[in-house]
Parts: structure tokens; sequence; C-alpha cells
């Protein structure tokens, strides 16, 4: 496929025209290319002294087919453009942002040959959404934008990301489509007691990765190099350990034996503690500990202890005196969300597969 531009022209004879009529189209590297050849010397007599102007005239790059549909480039970069904006505003000008940019629009151009076969399928399966679907949508999410109106929502867009008020219905619009067309895939699909449990306990690990939490640790310092005394060291601390776990004071216990001065006094406590890559982490707010201690803490719950082990120049054995309360109660109190990010999940689950037999249903050529 391609767009032609048009030109103005002075008015030509009728040879000329027919002459002209005779321009051939070329397509060379996925560019549409007009070319008007100049053979002056046979042409000088026939033109009447009208010579055509030997030129190329770039008009449209193809950079996907999907079927017989052509993606072409003015229309990846108009999608593009609200991605860019904020790229624009995080990363400098420079190599980082030249690779940043390439890596959106190849991104973007495979959800643009996605959202294509997704368009085909609907028409196949007469599925539609007409102007209330797009409405309902909108309203849904001001009221999940924290209450806002219609109108607040659409300037926050355009701030935010550049596109107007049409641009950002017609997004909306393809992924009620999408949403659509996998909902009737899924429908029948039933969730059972297993899934909402596997499903409940993998949210709950990962709400424990941005709680914060208080640990302490009974430190015995050692030279790494001398090898009696770590193993005098690690005697010891499993002596300790054993004192510990059959109910021993902790507190007690880490004034006698910590040999670290900073937490001595107060039972080893190091202090409220954010995980590292957590939120309240990012902030610079709380202090983190290291990967290799904060591993062994994010597996115990408050008033578990683990050691000992050797950590750098010392043998510690560590307690988790408290976590941040979770959210997460029960399954049952969180039925209703759980349920929710399982249907999720089984809609991008049918969507890969989906998306996969489409492909291989249709001819795709991604040229970018």
């Amino acid at each position: 496929m391609a767009r032609i531009s048009t030109t103005t022209r002075k008015p030509q004879p009728r040879r000329t025209r027919k002459l002209a009529r005779r321009v051939r189209w070329h397509y060379r590297s996925n560019t549409v290319i007009l070319r008007r050849p100049l053979i002056a010397a046979l042409l000088a007599a026939s033109l009447a002294g009208y010579a055509l102007t030997a030129r190329a005239v770039v008009v449209e790059r193809v950079v996907a087919v999907v079927g017989e549909k052509a993606i072409l480039q003015s229309d990846l970069r108009k999608r593009a453009r609200p991605y860019l904006i904020k790229l624009h505003q995080k990363v400098p000008q420079g190599p980082q942002r030249a690779a940043e940019e390439s890596r959106v629009y190849s991104q973007l151009i495979e959800r643009m040959v996605e959202e294509e076969l997704e368009q085909n399928a609907a028409s196949r399966s007469n599925t539609r959404v007409d102007a209330n679907d797009v409405d309902r949508a909108l309203s849904n999410l001001a009221r999940a934008s924290g209450g806002i109106t219609l109108a607040q929502l659409l300037a926050n867009v355009r701030r935010d990301t550049g596109m107007t008020e049409l641009e950002y219905r017609q997004e909306v619009r393809r992924q009620v489509l999408e949403g659509k067309l996998l909902n009737r895939r899924i429908q029948n699909q039933r969730v059972t007691r297993g899934e909402l449990e596997a499903m409940f306990a993998r949210v709950v690990k990962r709400e424990r990765g941005i709680r914060l939490y208080n640990p302490a640790w009974i430190v015995w310092r050692t030279d790494p190099k001398n090898k009696d005394q770590v193993a005098q060291q690690l005697a010891t601390a499993g002596a300790v350990y054993g004192q510990l776990s059959a109910g021993a004071d902790w507190g007690k216990i880490a004034l006698q034996y910590s040999q670290d001065p900073a937490t001595r006094e107060s039972g080893g406590d190091l202090g409220i503690r954010a995980p590292i890559g957590s939120p309240k982490a990012q902030s610079g707010n709380f202090k983190t500990l290291s990967r290799e201690l904060e591993s062994r803490l994010m597996q115990l719950e408050p008033g578990e202890i683990v050691g000992p082990f050797v950590y750098k120049d010392a043998i510690v054995i560590a307690k988790l005196l408290s976590r941040q309360p979770s959210r997460y109660t029960s399954l049952k109190d969180a039925r209703a969300e759980i349920m929710q990010r399982v249907r999720a999940q089984k809609l991008h689950e049918a969507k890969l597969k989906w998306l996969k037999d489409l492909r291989r249903s249709t001819y795709v050529d991604v040229r970018l």
C-alpha cells in the first residue's frame, strides 16, 4: 500500500501528459518511490521543448505487513509519541536515549501487529466496540484514578502523554476490544480452590518484599585467615543457638556474647529496615541490609532465628523481631482480589496462546 503525495504542475501539452501517464511505481527497500526518468536526447522533439525533471519523492515506508494490511511508519511514530514524551523527560539526549527509543519502537510495532491480528479476529467473529463501551471504560478509569471527572482524566492524559481525546479514546477502544475477545475465550473456565491458594501464596510472598522489618543480630568477630579461631567461634555460636532455641532470652544472650558494640546494649537491634528494591528503600528514608543478610531474614517469621553463619569477618545469629503487618490476613478476606488476579493470569495465558495461533495462520512480516 502507498500514499501518493500530490504536487502542483503547470498545464502540459497533450503529448506530454500522455508520456507522464507512463510513469510507473517502483518499490525498493520497503519505501515507495515515484520516478520520472529524463531521457532528454530522445524525448526533446516529442516534448516540444518541455522536459520532465528527474526526481524521487519518498512518500511512505511500510514497517510491517499483517495479512493484507500494511502498517506505515507514520502510524508507528504517531503511536510512539506519548511514550517518547515520557522517555525524553527522563533520559538525557545521547546513546542511552537512542537505545531506549529503539526499544520503544520495537515493542510498539509488535503491539500494533497484535492489534491488527485482533481486529481481524473481531471482524470474523462480528465483535464490535461502540461509543457506549468506550464511555463506560473511561468512566471506570476516572473512578479508579481517585474519583476524578472525565474532563480531569482527559486533561491529565493530555498533560502527561500529549494524546488528544480522540487518540486516547482510540487507545481505550483497542483495550476494550481485546478484553471482549479474550473474555470469550475463558468465560467457561472454572477457577479452582487450588488456583486461588497458589495465587494467594504468591501475592503474600511478593508483598513481603516491600514490607518494613526489624532485624537483630548477635556477632562474633573473627579473622577469616585464622581457621582455628573461626572453628572455635562457630562452636560457641552453635551452643548459643541451642540456648536460644530452647527459649533463652535474646536480649540477655546478645548482651553477654555479642561483639558488636553498636548494638550489643540494645539486644542486637538493627532498627527498622526496608527491603532492597522496595519503594521505601528507593525513597532514601529507610536503611537497608546487605542482600546476603536480607535473603536470610526474608525467610523468617517474627520471632524466628537463623544461624550461625559466616558473614564477612564475623559469625552471626540473626533474628526477625517484627515485620510490618500484611494487608492480606486470609484468603477468605482477600478472595475477591485474588479471584481477579487469577482471572487476569488466565487472560494473559489465553492471550499468549491465542496470538501465537493467529500469527501461525496469518502472514506477518515485521520490517522495522
